[in-house]
């Protein structure tokens, strides 16, 4: 199972069991703050880079939301997922869900976390803000 397939099936599972916990009723914002807690937890080798990314996701996306009760809305999803395949190098991926302003932000924490990370993990990162011309 790749990561983003792992990530997706288990923000299903985070769906329906906090759905289930709340009596029924469906909470985005807390579903969301599991989901920045997933990712994190799901990215040990690069834990503070992880962090950055989630609380840049919740709070640039997520609490912005016009519907945040309805969140994750697909928008959201699809870049928490572009976030983690960023994160693993994955030249393949669809990374047109993310603006200018988030492949500078990529850059700003990769390059804040740039000492902490393993060399090929990094330049497979530097790779991917390169080819999305920021660099």
């Amino acid at each position: 199972m790749s990561d983003i397939s792992k990530l997706s099936a288990d923000i299903q599972r985070i769906k329906k069991h906090l759905r289930q916990d709340n009596g029924g009723k469906y909470d985005g914002e807390k579903v969301c703050r599991e989901i920045s807690t997933l990712f994190v937890n799901s990215n040990r080798n690069v834990t503070d880079l992880a962090r950055s990314l989630s609380d840049y996701w919740f709070n640039t996306y997520v609490l912005a939301s016009m519907d945040l009760k309805n969140e994750p809305s697909e928008d959201n999803l699809n870049r928490i997922f572009a976030f983690q395949n960023f994160i693993d190098g994955d030249e393949d991926a669809d990374y047109s869900c993310l603006t200018g302003d988030d492949w500078e932000t990529l850059k700003d924490f990769t390059n804040d976390e740039a000492e902490n990370m393993d060399l090929d993990q990094l330049q497979n990162m530097m790779s991917l803000i390169l080819h999305n011309g920021v660099l």
